[in-house]
C-alpha cells in the first residue's frame, strides 16, 4: 500500500483517538451527566486496554493476510463505530463503542516500521515524517474537539469523526483498486529485488545505518539469524513505557487546570495544542541537532521537556503558560524522534518491534491512571509527575558512542557485486543488499 495512504491512516488514527481527549471531562458532564472526577481516567484506561489486547491479535492476522487488507477492514469497522458514537444514549454505551473503535483502528500502528524504513532518504527522515504527521493530526484533532464541545449538544458534532473516517476509507479503497489494476502480482516495495538477484532476503534501506545499532546502548542489531539482547530490549521496553506515561499523563486534565486558572475554553484549547505546534517547528532542525549532539540529543530533549512541565505547574498566567508549553513541545519533538530512531534501530524485525509497541501501549494505559491519581490532590499533580519521570529518564538514558560519519555512510561496492565484477561477468544491472544499483566497473569504482 502507498506510504502516503498509510501515513494518512496513522494520522487519522491519532486524530480519532485524541480529538476529544482534552475535553472528555466537559463532554461527559454535558452529554451524559457524568460528574465523577475519575470517569475520564477510567474511560481512557479502558480504551488503551483495548489497544493492548487488539494489537497482538492484529499481529497474528498479518501472518495470514496482507497488512493493506487488514487496514481497510479495520477502517470499514471504524466508519460504522464512529457514526454510532453520536447515537450513544448513555456513558456506558459510548465507552463500549469507543473501545471497539480503538481496537479496530490499532491495526495501523503495525505499519510504523514499514512507513519509517520505506523513506527514500533513510530511517531518520522517515521517523521525522511520521512524527510530523502524528503531531499535525493532533493539532487538527484538538481543533475538531473544540468544535465538538462548544456546540449546545456535543453529540451533534460527533458525526464529523465519522465523515473523516469515511473519507479515509474511500481513499484506501481507491488506492487499493488502482494498485490491483496496475500490477496484481507486484512485489512489495520493501524487500524488492531485481530479477536474477540473489535469493538472500534484502535488508531494509537503512541496513547500512544499522551497523552501529549495537553501539547505541540499547541492543545488538537485529538481522536474519540474529537474536537481540533480551535484557537490553526489556530495558528499552521499560524506558518506552515510562516515557509514554510521562508524556500522556499530563494531557487529560490540562484544560481543567488551565480553565481553573482563569482562561477560557478556547484559550485552553490553544494552550493544549501549543506543544504540537512547537514539535512541528523544531523537527526541521532535528537532523542538524542530532549530528551535533549525537547521543546527548535524547537526554537533553528529555530535560527540556521536564523543565517545560515543571514550569507549567508553577504558573497559571496565560503568557507564561504558553512559553512553558512551547518549551515542553520542543523537548517532546526532539525526544520523540530520538527515541523512535533508537527503537527502530534496535528492533529490526516485527516480533521485536511488537514488544516495544505493546510496552508503549501499556504506558498509554497507565497514563490516565497516573493522571487521575495525581490530579485528585491538585491539578498540578500530573504536570509534576510527568516532569519527575522525564528527569529520571534523562538520567537513565543509555550512552551511545557517536560517530558523525555513520549518519551519512559513504556508498561502497558490496562484496558480492565486487566479486562478480572481478570475475569479468557481464555488467548487467545488479542490486546490492542495501539497494545500491551498480552497472559496470566504472560505476563500481565511483561507488
Amino acid at each position: 500500500m502507498n506510504r502516503g495512504v498509510l501515513l494518512c491512516a496513522a494520522g487519522l488514527h491519532m486524530a480519532t483517538q485524541s480529538a476529544l481527549a482534552p475535553f472528555y471531562p466537559k463532554l461527559f458532564r454535558e452529554a451524559f451527566g457524568v460528574r465523577e472526577f475519575g470517569a475520564t481516567g477510567v474511560f481512557l484506561m479502558v480504551c488503551q486496554l483495548a489497544a493492548i489486547v487488539s494489537l497482538p491479535l492484529w499481529g497474528r492476522a498479518t501472518r495470514r493476510y496482507p497488512l493493506a487488507r487488514l487496514v481497510t477492514a479495520g477502517q470499514s469497522a471504524a466508519v460504522l463505530l464512529a457514526a454510532s458514537l453520536a447515537l450513544a444514549p448513555n456513558f456506558p454505551t459510548f465507552t463500549v463503542l469507543s473501545v471497539l473503535l480503538i481496537a479496530a483502528k490499532s491495526v495501523v500502528l503495525l505499519a510504523y516500521p514499514s512507513i519509517a524504513r520505506g523513506h527514500a532518504k533513510g530511517l531518520f527522515p522517515g521517523v521525522l515524517q511520521y512524527v510530523a504527521v502524528l503531531h499535525g493530526a493532533s493539532i487538527a484533532a484538538t481543533l475538531l474537539g473544540t468544535v465538538v464541545v462548544t456546540v449546545p449538544n456535543p453529540r451533534v458534532a460527533l458525526p464529523l469523526l465519522a465523515v473523516a473516517e469515511l473519507g479515509l476509507l474511500l481513499l484506501l479503497s481507491a488506492v487499493g483498486r488502482r494498485s490491483a489494476d496496475r500490477s496484481p502480482t507486484a512485489v512489495p516495495a520493501v524487500g524488492r529485488r531485481s530479477a536474477g538477484a540473489s535469493p538472500t532476503p534484502t535488508p531494509t534501506p537503512t541496513a547500512v545505518g544499522r551497523r552501529s545499532a549495537g553501539r547505541n546502548g540499547w541492543a545488538q542489531p537485529t538481522t536474519a539469524g540474529q537474536t537481540p539482547d533480551k535484557l537490553k530490549l526489556a530495558y528499552l521496553a521499560a524506558f518506552v513505557l515510562a516515557y509514554a506515561v510521562a508524556v500522556y499523563s499530563v494531557r487529560p486534565y490540562f484544560t481543567e487546570y488551565a480553565t481553573a486558572g482563569g482562561t477560557s475554553t478556547q484559550e485552553a484549547a490553544l494552550l493544549f495544542v501549543l506543544p504540537h505546534i512547537a514539535v512541528l517547528a523544531v523537527l526541521p532542525a532535528a537532523s542538524a541537532l542530532r549530528n551535533r549532539l549525537g547521543s546527548a540529543l535524547l537526554p537533553t530533549a528529555l530535560a527540556l521537556g521536564a523543565a517545560g512541565l515543571a514550569w507549567q505547574a508553577m504558573t497559571t498566567d496565560p503568557v507564561a503558560l504558553a512559553a512553558a508549553r512551547t518549551l515542553f513541545g520542543l523537548g517532546l519533538g526532539l525526544s520523540q524522534v530520538a527515541l523512535d530512531h533508537r527503537v527502530l534501530t534496535a528492533s529490526g524485525d516485527s516480533p521485536t518491534y511488537s514488544l516495544i509497541a505493546t510496552a508503549q501501549t501499556a504506558g498509554l494505559l497507565l497514563a490516565p491512571l497516573v493522571a487521575t491519581l495525581t490530579a485528585k490532590a491538585d491539578l498540578t499533580g500530573p504536570l509534576l509527575a510527568g516532569a519527575a519521570l522525564l528527569t529520571l529518564l534523562a538520567l537513565l538514558t543509555p550512552t551511545e558512542r557517536h560517530h558523525p560519519h555513520e549518519h551519512a555512510p559513504r556508498p561502497r561496492t558490496p562484496r558480492r557485486v565486487a566479486g562478480v565484477l572481478a570475475r569479468g561477468e557481464p555488467s548487467a544491472a545488479r542490486e546490492d543488499p542495501v539497494g545500491v544499483r551498480v552497472r559496470g566497473t566504472d560505476q563500481a569504482r565511483s561507488a
